[in-house]
């Protein structure tokens, strides 16, 4: 799937809109929707595809935890050594929306872009979660037969957040399919 330079500034922006409204603790989302930021940068690989949009998403998530810990009144606890795994959590997502990208043309690509989704979500899960309880100083570990109750603590409300999103992408992008068959909304050119 290839989408030209403009509609990728779109999603880009689309993208960063949301991460921006959704990421981490802060009062700016009047419904307190799930943070997107995992599905943004699974999408961001799906749709953007190119390593710089990726750079990009990763100055965008750092500038948003630095400008809500410093004037937004957020807790540093999750600042860390274990933070510089967010790097390799948010490259897992990206790479696995692009290698979902590479085979949407293909019959088998929702089993594809499911089983890519679902692995993801769970190596960038294991590589966040599992590096702040092993790496942070601040978590009262177990050695690591504790980890797998750590990270089933956490996992579901992640799970949840990314689904949603995706499930709403999904949505978003089925219902342009269907604008655009129905010509109510301009069919891309070749």
């Amino acid at each position: 799937m290839t989408l030209d330079d403009r509609t990728r500034r779109i999603v880009a922006l689309a993208l960063a809109l949301l991460v921006a409204a959704t990421h981490g603790q802060h009062d700016l989302s009047a419904f307190h929707l799930p943070p997107a930021t995992w599905a943004a940068f699974f999408l961001g690989g799906l749709l953007l595809q190119r390593a710089g949009w990726w750079v990009l998403g990763l100055a965008l998530v750092a500038a948003l935890d630095t400008i809500a810990i410093r004037w937004g009144g957020v807790s540093d606890f999750c600042m860390s050594p274990a933070y510089l795994f967010m790097i390799p959590a948010y490259g897992t997502l990206w790479l696995a929306g692009r290698v979902a990208s590479r085979h949407l043309h293909r019959q088998l690509r929702d089993g594809l872009i499911v089983a890519a989704c679902l692995g993801s979500i769970l190596v960038a899960e294991t590589l966040a979660s599992g590096s702040f309880y092993l790496f942070s100083g601040k978590v009262a570990q177990h050695g690591l037969k504790g980890l797998p109750s750590y990270l089933i603590t956490w996992a579901p409300q992640t799970l949840e957040a990314f689904a949603f999103w995706i499930g709403a992408s999904a949505l978003a992008g089925s219902a342009v399919l269907l604008l655009r068959g129905a010509g109510v909304l301009p069919r891309r050119s070749a």
